[in-house]
């Protein structure tokens, strides 16, 4: 007996949990995963009906470490950084790859389509080697070589796609069509989001809730919307009194989120070029999600221009020896304009996941 059902997030609508059903049959709206019982607080629910068996690479339990000179140059009372570059394959993304994969396994699925910016597609890529499943990757030609290179060595099918990010969607998405392949998307399917709720509840292990701001990157939002509902159970179990507010960066270059929550005109032909190719997502499927989880916490949205992207990578890594993707670091110049604007009161207690390793990527100069 599944522990779960799928409820549309427009209409409401309920159906049997699937790998293969992406969209409402009933308003062509996205899934989310309602699960049949209470939380009881004691760990994410998850959808797997044997948590124990799901296909892990050792994801999970990623270090939260003080972030003393910076906290201390932002005037904060306390900064955490929550090291997801830690993962197996060093992204926050093997934490939704670890969920989805294993309910791909437990469905049957043998083979299936996936489009990524690069981390993503990497991590599917090795969390469907360990499983036995083959996958077919989408991404952009100019994604970086270190994620490219990591797909292709997982033993993945990379279709490498000229043009800018939602060209390598829509080549997935008709080589679906012509294959008939199950498309696990993670952008699209409710399960990869489920397995960030997990990031939530380590840090609340630690810090209980004491975090007043979490920030970080935005492109499709399944950290967002993960962390957001890991806290939402926490406080319905009643681990937690209260949720931190979470605020959403984008690059000013891709910024369809933030466009979104501050009532801005702009549309993804409006989209520049950009160092933070893990949120160059012009048109994420579930804006509205984001949208949603951000306002539901008091939270805001800011962009943060390119050469601030250049500059907090290089500070973090000579002050506090941390090496994040621009993605990463997008965060930390963003949270320094939420201090500077007042949205964020300084002596507050933050926590910033980095979210991809600088490794990844070519520096720039």
């Amino acid at each position: 007996m599944p522990n779960h059902q799928l409820i549309c997030v427009d209409c409401s609508s309920k159906q049997d949990p699937s790998v293969a059903d992406l969209y409402c049959s009933e308003c062509g709206g996205l899934f989310a995963v309602e699960y049949l019982a209470a939380p009881d607080g004691t760990m994410p629910r998850l959808p797997m009906d044997e948590p124990l068996n799901s296909n892990s690479l050792g994801e999970g339990d990623t270090p939260l470490v003080f972030l003393d000179k910076t906290c201390e140059h932002l005037g904060l009372g306390s900064l955490w950084a929550k090291l997801e570059f830690m993962s197996p394959t060093g992204s926050f993304k093997d934490r939704g790859s670890a969920v989805l994969t294993t309910m791909g396994r437990d469905f049957g699925v043998t083979e299936f389509i996936e489009d990524s910016s690069g981390n993503a597609g990497a991590s599917l890529s090795a969390y469907a080697a360990a499983t036995g499943l083959k996958a077919h990757v989408f991404a952009p030609a100019s994604a970086a070589s270190g994620k490219l290179d990591q797909i292709q060595i997982f033993g993945a099918s990379l279709h490498k796609i000229e043009g800018h990010r939602q060209a390598a969607t829509e080549a997935a998405e008709e080589f679906v069509k012509d294959r008939g392949l199950v498309y696990m998307s993670h952008n699209l399917s409710p399960y990869f989001s489920e397995g960030m709720k997990a990031v939530s509840y380590e840090i609340v292990e630690v810090l209980d809730d004491g975090i007043d701001h979490v920030v970080l990157p935005v492109g499709n939002g399944s950290l967002l919307i993960g962390m957001v509902r890991g806290y939402q159970e926490l406080l319905e179990a009643g681990i937690i009194r209260r949720i931190p507010k979470f605020h959403g960066v984008q690059a000013h270059a891709v910024r369809p989120v933030v466009a979104a929550l501050n009532g801005e005109e702009w549309s993804h032909e409006d989209v520049q070029p950009t160092n933070a190719s893990g949120i160059a997502v012009s048109k994420p499927p579930r804006l509205k999600d984001m949208v949603e989880a951000i306002r539901a916490t008091g939270g805001s949205g800011i962009t943060v221009s390119e050469e601030s992207l250049i500059d907090w990578q290089a500070r973090l890594a000579s002050s506090e020896g941390v090496f994040a993707e621009m993605t990463s670091a997008g965060a930390f110049a963003g949270l320094a304009q939420l201090i500077e604007s007042g949205v964020i009161e300084r002596d507050s207690n933050v926590c910033v996941p980095i979210t991809g390793s600088g490794l990844k990527e070519p520096l720039k100069k």
